[in-house]
């Protein structure tokens, strides 16, 4: 098969550009799209904002409140904690506590209720949706027109759901798309930090070398026949406990490919095992798991005011309150944080919100794609997590990290399935939808930048089949062989130095803070947010601390 790029495709980033030629690619829709695919009228959209509403006198109080417990959560707890700051963590999801000789976790293969946030069926874009009872389970989906958002809903966020890896973007990359205020150097220090307090590191030999890993070094054979460079990921997982599993002490978990949903044996290491765990034992931190922020708000006192509801598993509203704070930190991740302060400016609760919040919304160039008929088989259990990957930064087309995760069937087969991350400077936008009293993402349809990603991702792909022998299956993407139309990494929505300062204070309020990756310009260039997003949620609160407290 002829591997020649086609003339109309061969751009590439240029990885010297200057920020200022960066951000004129980005074009931003504008709202008649928005109102467009969602029905709406010019006088819908116009109802906001509107009057504030009256709100009951708040019935707890805090000096500091934190609206998530993923990542930036997590971490902005401990430090707050340390300092002696009286905090609460306020999370819409469930705590999950890993038990080694108890099954919280839903499986992966006919998940039930736990594997999703309140809905009648599953999630993840691969394969149709099943059914299953409603629960507030660990992954959450938002649905816009074109492009589908997976969140985690639970205490510790996205760290239970998550593949577990940390990857840092090379330096010429990062510089492409984060602001000169954000010195990679210096993000060394923070990066440092994050990656001593998980423990992150290479998959050990002794546990590459069995069967279940088995998918990985293919995937490594593969890359060298076709002549390109795979790294190891490093990743926040205990291989101790994954020796366990190996060796029968404890069920299967990681080695069956377990992550989406949560890793029953306990060998990831999510967040409530570290930051929370040590931000709960300083007893500065009070917790509150099901308890759904519905609107932020600012009182006549200065004070902030949080209105949420109390919800039980099935969902149902068990008790409204308002709690108030001094200092208040929005943690609640892209999609949370960003819908917050949509509403919070259209409904008049934080008028003073400028006009870049709910901008820069980016999908950090997510494109998978399914390599299948390999001349060997992967094994029947593709264990995790994520242990290798392809460094095509000399792709022809455009630099692109493509990630090998494992497909836990249960049956050996011969496929491998990648996860493309690129550079793709398209923004989305959210608005407000008075009707559903919700925010709203516009993403465009016709999207270049996203286009060459998918082209890259596929001429890897040909490469790769060329040298090895394999087809492109339609079952992810169908006749386009890829799926671009899924964000595992939503980033943006209150970016740093435009809706907020260059440490997630938010313009025009005093005290309002975002520390996640809402936070982060649209990409991570090339690389799985989490890392990065820990790393400057670290640079954040230290500075934070220093000047507000």
């Amino acid at each position: 098969m002829k591997t020649d790029v086609p003339k109309k495709r061969k751009q590439k980033i240029n990885t010297n550009c200057s920020r200022r030629d960066f951000l004129k690619k980005s074009g931003i829709a504008g709202a008649s799209g928005l109102l467009a695919a969602y029905g709406m009228s010019k006088n819908a959209l116009a109802m906001a904002p509107r009057p504030p509403e009256v709100i009951p006198s708040p019935t707890l109080h805090k000096q500091a409140i934190i609206i998530g417990s993923g990542f930036g959560g997590a971490i902005t707890a401990l430090r707050l904690c340390e300092k002696g700051v009286e905090t609460m963590i306020i999370e819409k999801g469930k705590r999950w506590q890993t038990q080694k000789d108890k099954r919280i976790f839903s499986p992966y293969i006919y998940p039930d209720g736990r594997s999703t946030w309140l809905n009648n069926t599953t999630v993840v874009p691969l394969g149709p949706p099943l059914p299953i009872n409603k629960y507030t389970g660990v992954l959450e989906g938002h649905f816009y027109r074109g492009m589908r958002v997976l969140t985690g809903a639970c205490y510790g966020g996205g760290s239970v759901v998550y593949g577990g890896l940390h990857v840092k973007p090379p330096e010429n990359l990062f510089t492409q798309v984060f602001p000169p205020e954000i010195n990679y150097k210096e993000l060394e220090t923070y990066y440092q930090r994050v990656g001593d307090m998980l423990g992150i590191s290479t998959v050990p030999d002794d546990i590459y070398q069995t069967k279940y890993f088995k998918h990985y070094r293919v995937m490594e054979e593969q890359d060298d026949v076709a002549g390109l460079k795979t790294a190891r990921i490093l990743s926040a997982s205990d291989w101790d406990i994954v020796r366990q599993e190996l060796d029968g002490t404890i069920k299967p978990s990681s080695i069956h490919g377990e992550a989406v949903y949560g890793v029953n044996s306990g060998a990831k290491k999510s967040l409530d095992t570290n930051y929370l765990a040590q931000a709960e034992q300083s007893g500065f931190l009070d917790v509150k798991t099901l308890h759904d922020v519905k609107d932020i708000s600012i009182g006549a006192d200065g004070k902030y005011l949080i209105q949420l509801k109390e919800i039980d598993t099935k969902g149902k509203v068990i008790e409204e309150k308002v709690y108030s704070c001094d200092y208040l930190f929005l943690a609640a991740g892209s999609i949370g944080t960003t819908n917050l302060l949509v509403k919070a400016r259209a409904k008049g609760l934080l008028p003073d919100l400028n006009y870049h919040i709910g901008k820069g919304w980016g999908n950090n160039g997510n494109v998978e794609a399914l390599r299948t008929n390999l001349d060997t088989f992967t094994g029947q259990w593709q264990g995790g997590p994520p242990a290798a990957a392809v460094e095509d930064y000399d792709n022809p087309i455009t630099p692109i990290f493509i990630e090998h995760p494992q497909l836990p069937l249960g049956i050996n087969c011969n496929c491998l399935l990648y996860f493309g991350i690129g550079i793709n400077p398209t923004r989305g936008q959210f608005f407000y939808n008075p009707f559903k009293d919700k925010a709203y993402l516009y993403w465009p349809q016709k999207n270049n930048q996203q286009q060459m990603l998918n082209d890259a991702l596929l001429h890897t792909m040909h490469k790769l089949n060329d040298a090895n022998g394999g087809i492109i299956s339609g079952l992810v993407g169908g006749l386009k062989g890829y799926n671009d139309a899924a964000a595992y990494h939503p980033l943006g929505g209150a970016v740093m130095g435009q809706a907020c300062d260059f440490f997630g204070r938010v313009k025009n309020y005093d005290k309002l803070y975002v520390n996640d990756s809402a936070l982060i310009p649209g990409s991570t260039a090339s690389a799985n947010p989490a890392f990065t997003v820990a790393a400057i949620a670290e640079r954040n609160i230290e500075r934070i601390i220093a000047e507000d407290f």
